[in-house]
């Protein structure tokens, strides 16, 4: 793959007179023919500084050249057509500065600072970088890469440090109120400050019918100014007008509040024009990246609409000028394997404090990125995702303590969008498994072998965390190239190892995450073996708390799940809210374990899957085919859905776990009343089989030692009829005709002729043991349990 990518970046080099070549990409030299070179070192408003005998004006070409340390020490409005840095262009931190310049490029051997780590932009200076809103040259830059900063060499950036840039609430924030209380104010923060406040509330999903138009959420975000600061009381500049509530357990104690983020920093990077041709931030190959406490305003040009990229065919040509070019984002490390590290230790890159505000599609995307921090940001209002790991190799990138606000536009219509972001099936969006991320996911993650800690989701419009592992580059669809250490050089193979495995890696430490307001708390799907997420909040959300389908293997943690039930209630009743959706005919949930969770105010705590792993189709090391729900405390209006199996058997430990109930209106498609577990035949699919076992254990009901039992369906009631089962409609089930080989027959006689053949592969003997009211099945004594203890130790 490195070396066809090689070669087509060559053949397109040819075709581009003046480019700088990496292993991935051809970037025109936007500073090849300057109008001003620099002759020395001094201030750049010096006109003894530059070969042109003036100090560059609007139009010009400036070029920093190797060997030479500029100071920009004043402000501008002239708007240059290219800066290039070969030697050192350093803004003052001694007086407010601007440029405005359509693109920047930071040579192999140049260095841009915007306050260094040893000399931070003092709090009453500003320097900003704007963007010119300049029509792009598509005959000298085809694919677009201008109109933005590009970083192959060094970039340091540091503005006055804010401390931590967003805080938790203390008290929940009310509409006409002009003060709000945090947990504490960090020292940076100051009067004039913008600050964001989420919208927390729970929204209730409708149906779409087809002839009605989408109907978009009214969101409560607000943002406001500070105008004094007194301890942890912040006076805002204007009063509130709406409510920013937190969230209430169903006894209507107060469980968690929303959060406050602070979106001001005295390093300004911005397009000039936010609705014109908007800027983007690219830093690849080996760039030193350092950038803390500056803020990326309406950034980034590749939108969350169907890609439309530049075509080349196989000589260099141009075949077709894109209008949605992919890869243009705010901050983009792209390609990139920052310095060589022999010692193989420390970060490759940081980025830390930042405000990323108003981003088109993605406000940071790390592709093929390692090894990175990226920690203390607030992002807020993207388009599609705020965070991206973008290719599925990242590794080992620490993703910590983040907030992001806003990504996507929340519908109140059910599933809209339908998928959690990949386009393989849709046929808008042409490029198919290449573009995703489109739909609203605040932290979007293409590959798990990263760290994620500490981390906020607010009003995200599908999920806060999406772990998708077979996205465009996923594993699922390429096997990318893996470093094999910090530095790894990109056109060195035996610096990588190809990752043979279908699906991705494990996560190494989701924990500490917390999601609210949104369409999905965690999404978790194709994943393979995916390890532990852990500690984690997960409030307020209109659909699921958590989806995890299409995986071998996951655990969840004490992860804490409230909604409010009075709104789950009002969901369109086929929409019902899920605690945890581990139920989709199509795909195999895998081997889930939910161990010391709190799931409470959904429509249906848990939905346990039909399908689990498929033995003959594996997506790793398959481990028992055992749902098991430990230590945990449920309380809905229905807490246990279980379906009959498709495609094998599966098994499922309900053990040490509390049940109360919530009231509710009836909803046909779940339960007519509350209930702490119902059953369900799954409706005829091409998967179908009702001849495998499916059994599921109680151990410990509602924490009572001893009080064990087995939960047999109705249908596997020995007089129970078996019914003709056809899909579709008149069209026999391949293997699963008939539930019986002989229509007609009950399960005891289906049984006695056919060697054992009934529902669920097992006949309730104790069909008068009804004595646990909420049970919505059989409760038969647990019987032998040697395959179950033999699972459980087999577990990982």
């Amino acid at each position: 793959m490195r070396l066809f990518l090689s070669v087509f970046v060559f053949a397109f080099a040819v075709a581009v007179k003046a480019a700088i070549v990496t292993p991935t990409d051809s970037i025109p030299d936007f500073a090849a023919n300057p109008t001003c070179t620099t002759t020395q070192s001094g201030n750049w408003f010096s006109v003894g500084t530059w070969d042109c005998g003036r100090v560059p004006t609007t139009n010009d070409i400036a070029l920093v050249d190797q060997g030479h340390a500029v100071m920009y020490n004043g402000v501008s409005n002239d708007s240059l057509t290219a800066l290039g840095v070969k030697g050192t262009l350093q803004f003052s931190n001694t007086v407010n500065t601007r440029i405005n310049v359509a693109t920047i490029l930071v040579y192999r051997e140049g260095r841009l600072d915007v306050g260094t780590t040893a000399n931070p932009l003092p709090a009453n200076i500003v320097a900003e970088i704007v963007f010119s809103n300049r029509p792009i040259d598509t005959k000298f830059d085809p694919m677009q890469y201008g109109n933005g900063l590009i970083v192959l060499g060094e970039i340091n950036v540091h503005g006055a440090e804010t401390g931590e840039t967003w805080r938790r609430l203390t008290a929940e924030a009310l509409a006409n109120q002009n003060t709000i209380t945090l947990e504490s104010v960090p020292p940076g923060w100051q009067v004039g400050d913008i600050l964001v406040l989420p919208d927390s509330r729970q929204r209730v999903i409708k149906h779409k019918w087809t002839i009605n138009p989408m109907e978009l959420t009214i969101l409560n975000i607000e943002e406001r100014a500070i105008s004094a600061i007194s301890g942890n009381t912040i006076t805002l500049a204007q009063p509130l007008s709406f409510n920013h509530k937190g969230v209430r357990d169903s006894n209507g104690v107060l469980i968690a509040l929303p959060h406050v983020a602070n979106t001001t920093r005295n390093v300004i990077f911005r397009s000039e024009s936010a609705g014109g041709v908007r800027a983007h931030g690219m830093m690849t190959e080996r760039a030193r990246i350092e950038i803390r406490f500056s803020s990326w305003i309406n950034m980034g040009r590749t939108t969350a609409d169907p890609l439309d990229n530049t075509e080349v065919d196989a000589y260099g040509n141009v075949t077709h000028i894109g209008t949605n070019q992919i890869g243009r984002y705010p901050v983009h490390l792209h390609h990139h394997m920052g310095p060589v590290n022999a010692a193989n230790e420390g970060y490759q890159a940081i980025v830390s404090g930042n405000a990323f505000v108003d981003c088109e599609k993605w406000c940071v995307s790390y592709h093929d990125a390692h090894w990175s921090l990226f920690s203390n940001n607030v992002l807020y209002g993207a388009t599609g995702s705020s965070f991206m790991t973008e290719d599925g190799n990242e590794t080992a990138n620490e993703i910590l303590d983040n907030i992001a606000i806003l990504s996507g536009t929340p519908f109140n219509n059910y599933y809209d969008p339908r998928y959690g972001g990949t386009a393989g099936l849709n046929p808008y969006r042409k490029e198919r498994w290449d573009d995703f991320g489109w739909e609203g996911s605040c932290y979007w993650l293409t590959g798990n072998s990263n760290i994620l800690r500490g981390n906020v989701a607010a009003t995200c419009a599908y999920a806060g965390v999406m772990d998708n592992a077979r996205g465009a580059s996923g594993f699922g669809y390429h096997y990318p190239k893996v470093p094999l250490h910090r530095g790894a050089d990109i056109t060195n193979e035996s610096e990588w190892y190809q990752y043979n495995l279908e699906f991705a890696p494990e996560i190494i430490d989701y924990s500490n995450n917390e999601v609210y307001a949104s369409t999905v708390g965690i999404w978790n799907g194709f994943s393979g073996n995916v390890g532990e997420t852990k500690d984690t909040l997960i409030w307020h959300t209109s659909q699921q708390g958590i989806y995890s389908q299409r995986n071998n293997y996951a655990k969840y943690t004490n992860v804490r799940l409230y909604n409010d039930q009075a709104l789950s209630n009002q969901n369109y009743l086929p929409a019902y809210t899920i605690g945890v959706d581990l139920f989709n005919p199509r795909y195999q949930s895998g081997t889930v374990v939910l161990e010391g969770m709190h799931i409470e105010g959904f429509s249906l705590g848990i939905d346990l899957p039909a399908f689990m792993q498929d033995t003959n189709q594996p997506i790793g090391p398959v481990p028992p085919r055992l749902i098991l729900v430990d230590n945990s405390y449920m309380r809905n209006y229905a807490n246990v859905a279980d379906h009959s199996p498709l495609v094998g058997p599966k098994n499922t430990l309900l053990r040490d776990v509390e049940f109360e109930r919530n009231t509710g209106p009836s909803n046909p498609n779940l339960s007519t009343v509350p209930a702490d577990i119902v059953t369900s035949i799954v409706s005829p699919f091409s998967l179908s089989t009702l001849n495998v076992h499916s059994r599921l254990y109680v151990f410990g009901y509602n924490k009572v030692q001893g009080d064990d039992f087995k939960v047999y369906f109705y249908e596997q009631e020995a007089d129970y009829v078996m019914s003709s089962r056809d899909y579709p409609a008149g069209t026999p089930l391949a293997g699963d005709k008939h539930n019986c080989p002989t229509i007609g027959l009950t399960n005891q006689e289906c049984s006695d002729q056919h060697l054992g053949v009934s529902i669920m592969g097992e006949i309730a003997t104790c069909n008068d043991d009804t004595t646990r009211q909420y049970v919505d099945a059989f409760t038969c004594p647990k019987g032998d349990t040697t395959e179950l203890d033999t699972m459980l130790n087999a577990m990982p």
